[in-house]
């Protein structure tokens, strides 16, 4: 039985390998003009690790990575080739994208999609259909920017780093997907794998197992050996996919026989022949003669020799083994791919079935029971000098040659890939010939020398001779896929700690890609260092931010533990002024299921602690864009009812710092953003009961309120009768001083008798108004007297005073110093307006000729009942002193005793 890695459940069908290619051909050719699945004609089943034909070059199981080719299913819609041809070339978009690079549309695009895939599979069981959908995702992207390139350009273009980072990216999920799936069904089965082993073992006839079986065997019960052979599958796809677009031979030539221009030339000796070649050539065509006879093909020959034994080894390198065969015996070369199947272990699948079958159902003997010696064969014609090196390289990759190999690599995935085949070559040789009784030709000492463990490959790879592969090595994509292969996630999070401080032209992609290999590895419970994601995940939602997308960033902050949830999204909020963009924010919030109310509240103590200019206390201070950025932040708090309670506080807290710097006009907005049955509302959410009979001012007693709310709720009318009486106080200040009417003046000098009866008329005019004027300041006076005497006289312990009962309650609750801070504020705040409204009172009594009354202000200020002596200082007391004072005096003159008391005659 060949191991075949489990895939998701959700994938219940599969698309059979015969003829796959050739169905997507024709399907493309019958929609030719017409909207397709995808702009690439590229098969959809190579999007995860591309399509193997049965027989490659492997000693692994095809089905072992076939099975993950099938899994992806594409639903994107996009145009199709003539649409998008004709698209690039209308003399207004053409250059458009001529002039701009349509790099920033395709990446910007990937943020949503790869959102999108997350939320289509967002539970663990399809997690793997959530990496199918990346891979996909990339593939797509990375197809459209290239067609809209070459489109553009009219040639091949080669990829740009971004695009190449867009590839390692695709690569790496590929990798992420076929190494875990393995992994995860490897754990699954582990279990009861040993039962399982103990029934088959009893299942296996008493015989000797084949070549074929050994290996079976080896790679179903050895994990590294398996997932080495991933790793190898793994390259030849990337590979296969860079190479297609680059030219192949059959570009070059149409079918013919070996070395034609060879044969020609020696068929017609006696004669010149035109192109003849410049140098003795070889006198026989049999595949050795070149190396026998030691002279040369023709020269043409030569040339085609090399283009052919590079491009089969471009095969072999993509994993295209029946594609490279094809290739010889397109060039008329079989003896070259008959050598190319020497490799192949030998399986005669009778002895499984040898009981009760006719000698007709015989079925044909696979591979190659001379296996060894071609190995042999292989390794030395790997070392011949004389042979081209492509063709040294084929032979080495066949039969575990790695420093022929080497000599070929030009990347760090080539590299990677030479020392992996190497790898599973010897381990598979060793455990055929420790499993077997047959005796086989020795294998030179250098090739068991290569024997190497998976960390030991890396090292060699990062200390690589070529300066080009270190520097590869270093790079964020191999170094993610070395801690991935090794299975290092501890030391791949040490690692992203660092890659998120570095300033690099793909910060934002790289930590898009950084953020979902966490939540990847969360998903299949694989994570390590929780605060090292965290801060990966901090990362990628701040540079969200800068997209104003709300649903990106709400979806990615739910992520995150719950304080950074509620840091984050505060923070992000905080720059939406647009009633309709709150709304959406607010809205992908809720959907994100985030602490909605938390965070508002976070939003509003944020920009209310922000530091702004410096502030003067001044009555008169004007509002400033940063009052107004500060007021307008209190619409967080109101917009759900349910936070009613919270928005009070909040109020409360602003209409407290603009009180303290004088600034009237922005406590009174932010005042008003509260709606007026915010406190009845609030009764009504806790069930509170109230007694309305205890004050004449509409002042009630709560009960059933937590201390917060019921402090919050008497704070709130505190600054209520406040700020009604700032507000009376200045309606009757404008109505005294500019209202009053101005009386007529009699011109000087004798006067005619037609102007004394106009001034006369203008005079009782005056008389009239004056005392209409009179009549409304009496009412003016009495209603700010009172508004101005509810601020002195505010019930239970006074103006911004918590009740008794509220402080006793909860005394362990200000577990943060928040009501002992409000405490201390409103305490500078009594010292700071309850002078002011004496004095205001005092004025407004003072310029009404209530002398007495100004007296009596003194019995209330010393009172034992409201204790207002206690907030002022002692200039304050002096300076109210003083106008008392200037009452008294003012009563002497009205022939009263300075306490207001008439004096007998």
């Amino acid at each position: 039985m060949e191991f075949s890695p489990r895939i998701s459940s959700s994938v219940a069908k599969r698309i059979p390998d015969a003829d796959l290619e050739k169905s997507v051909r024709l399907l493309d050719e019958a929609f030719t003009g017409k909207s397709l699945l995808r702009v690439s004609r590229n098969s959809p089943q190579s999007r995860v690790l591309g399509t193997r034909k049965r027989g490659s070059d492997r000693y692994g199981p095809r089905e072992a990575t076939s099975k993950l080719l099938h899994n992806v299913h594409d639903l994107s819609v996009t145009v199709g080739p003539d649409e998008l041809n004709k698209l690039l070339h209308d003399s207004t978009t053409g250059a458009l994208l001529t002039e701009q690079e349509p790099w920033k549309n395709v990446a910007d695009k990937l943020y949503v999609e790869f959102l999108e895939s997350l939320q289509s599979h967002g539970t663990e069981q399809q997690v793997f259909d959530t990496v199918a959908d990346f891979i996909q995702t990339c593939s797509d992207r990375l197809d459209l920017l290239r067609d809209m390139e070459r489109k553009v350009s009219q040639k091949f273009v080669p990829l740009s780093h971004r695009e190449e980072w867009l590839e390692n990216e695709r690569n790496t999920w590929r990798l992420v997907y076929c190494l875990y799936q393995n992994r995860i069904s490897t754990h699954l089965l582990s279990a009861d794998g040993c039962k399982q082993m103990d029934d088959e073992a009893m299942d296996i006839p008493l015989r000797q197992q084949s070549e074929k079986e050994i290996m079976q065997q080896l790679y179903k019960n050895d994990n590294i050996t398996r997932e080495c052979q991933l790793v190898i599958d793994w390259l030849e796809q990337n590979a296969s996919d860079q190479s297609r677009e680059e030219a192949c031979l059959q570009h070059f030539t149409d079918k013919t026989v070996a070395w034609e221009n060879t044969l020609h030339q020696l068929q017609n000796k006696s004669s010149n022949i035109p192109y003849g070649s410049s140098r003795p050539i070889v006198p026989k065509l049999d595949p050795d003669a070149p190396l026998r006879e030691g002279k040369p093909l023709h020269d043409i020959d030569v040339e085609d020799e090399a283009r052919l034994v590079k491009e089969v080894f471009v095969q072999i390198r993509c994993g295209h083994l029946q594609q490279a065969q094809l290739l010889c015996m397109h060039t008329g070369q079989e003896w070259r791919a008959a050598a190319l199947e020497g490799w192949r272990l030998h399986h005669d699948p009778n002895y499984e079935t040898a009981s009760g079958i006719d000698e007709v159902d015989k079925l044909p003997v696979e591979g190659n029971p001379n296996r060894d010696i071609w190995k042999l064969m292989a390794w030395k014609m790997a070392e011949d000098k004389r042979m081209p090196v492509f063709a040294r390289a084929t032979f080495a990759a066949l039969c575990g040659h790695l420093s022929t190999l080497v000599e070929v690599c030009q990347s760090w995935e080539d590299l990677l890939w030479a020392h992996f085949r190497v790898l599973v070559d010897i381990r598979v040789e060793k455990e055929i010939r420790e499993s077997s009784v047959r005796h086989y030709v020795e294998l030179p000492a250098v090739y068991w020398q290569n024997e190497m463990d998976i960390e030991e490959v890396f090292s060699e790879l990062a200390a690589s001779k070529d300066t080009r592969i270190r520097n590869e090595a270093l790079q964020m994509a191999h170094k993610v896929q070395q801690y991935l292969i090794l299975d290092q996630i501890g030391t791949l999070m040490d690692e992203m700690e660092q890659w998120i401080k570095l300033h690099t032209e793909q910060k934002m992609q790289s930590l898009r890609f950084l953020s979902h290999l966490v939540l990847f590895l969360r998903l299949i419970g694989r994570a390590e260092k929780d605060h090292i994601g965290d801060a990966v995940l901090r990362a990628y939602v701040k540079e969200l931010m800068q997209m104003h997308d709300p649903h990106l960033v709400a979806h990615y902050s739910a992520t995150l533990p719950q304080e950074d949830q509620v840091a984050l999204y505060a923070e992000f909020l905080a720059d939406i002024t647009d009633s309709g963009e709150r709304e959406l924010a607010l809205a992908a919030a809720e959907d994100a299921d985030l602490d909605i109310e938390t965070i508002t509240k976070t939003v509003v103590e944020n920009i209310r602690n922000r530091e702004t200019s410096t502030e003067l206390p001044d009555l008169k201070a004007e509002l400033t864009a940063e009052d107004m950025v500060k007021v307008l932040a209190l619409d967080w708090v109101v917009y759900y009812p349910s936070q009613r309670a919270e928005a009070l506080w909040q109020a409360n807290a602003l209409v407290c710092h603009f009180l303290a710097v004088g600034k009237l006009e922005a406590a009174r907005k932010a005042f008003n953003k509260i709606p007026v049955d915010s406190v009845d509302l609030i009764m009504k959410q806790y069930q509170a009961m109230t007694d309305d009979s205890l004050n004449a001012e509409g002042l009630s007693v709560v009960h059933n309120l937590p201390t917060r709310v019921s402090s919050s709720i008497r704070e709130y009318l505190c600054y209520k009768v406040y700020l009604d009486a700032q507000e009376g106080f200045s309606d009757w200040f404008e109505h005294y001083h500019n209202a009053k009417p101005i009386a007529p003046k009699l011109p000087p000098g004798e006067v005619p008798f037609t102007e004394r009866v106009a001034y006369d008329h203008r005079h009782n005019q005056y008389k009239s108004e004056l005392e209409r004027w009179k009549m409304a300041m009496q009412q003016q006076t009495k209603t700010v007297k009172s508004q101005l005497y509810n601020v002195l006289t505010f019930p239970e312990g006074g103006w911004l005073v918590d009740s008794v009962s509220s402080e006793a309650e909860d005394e362990d609750v200000d577990t943060d110093g928040e009501m002992s801070r409000r405490q201390k504020q409103m305490d500078d705040l009594r010292q700071l307006c309850i002078p002011k409204v004496a004095l205001l009172l005092h004025t407004v009594m003072h310029q009404m000729g209530e002398y007495t009354e100004c007296i009596q202000l003194a019995d209330l200020i010393v009172s034992e009942q409201h204790k207002l002596f206690k907030v002022f200082t002692k200039s304050k007391l002096g300076e109210l002193l003083g106008r008392i004072a200037e009452s008294s005096l003012a009563l002497l003159d009205q022939k009263r005793d300075p306490w207001g008391h008439h004096v007998s005659s």
